[in-house]
């Protein structure tokens, strides 16, 4: 028997629909056509990404006194304003080392996850790899600056 289906999607979205399939362990090749509309929405974050909502944002940042360090790295990403500051920035903003600096964000990380109405599929930061600099990116996503000029934070 000789089963055609055409699936559309993402590349990740196509694996897992041949995944799925009845018999997946013979299926020996699949021809897919990626358009460069395609390619780009799959390997674009900010087009999956979802971001917190301003009013959950605000309620994490007036939850609890921020830190002088966090306060100093929210308020360096919002005067950059739509700029990406690389990782090594945002740790010299705060004053600490990788290893400090990875503390200070996992505090961060327990507040949001301790905030009412926390959802751990929404991003409080946009994040993106620089293969040439070879680190991570960092900037706040409209939401979290409203909540922080609201806030009177920045």
């Amino acid at each position: 028997m000789n089963l055609q289906i055409r699936v559309e999607g993402t590349p990740a979205e196509i694996s897992d629909v041949l995944r799925a399939l009845p018999g997946a362990a013979m299926v020996q090749t699949a021809a897919v056509e990626l358009t460069d509309e395609a390619i780009e929405s799959s390997t674009s974050p900010e087009e999956d990404a979802r971001f917190v909502t301003t009013r959950f944002a605000r309620r994490a940042l007036k939850r609890l006194k921020l830190s002088k360090p966090m306060k100093k790295v929210l308020r360096a990403l919002y005067k950059a304003e739509t700029e990406w500051l690389p990782l090594a920035t945002l740790q010299d903003v705060a004053g600490y080392s990788p290893a400090q600096f990875a503390g200070l964000m996992g505090a961060f990380g327990r507040r949001l996850a301790n905030t009412e109405g926390y959802d751990s599929e929404a991003e409080f930061f946009e994040y993106d790899w620089d293969d040439d600099g070879e680190t991570w990116n960092y900037r706040l996503p409209e939401t979290v600056r409203e909540a922080l000029a609201l806030e009177q934070l920045v």
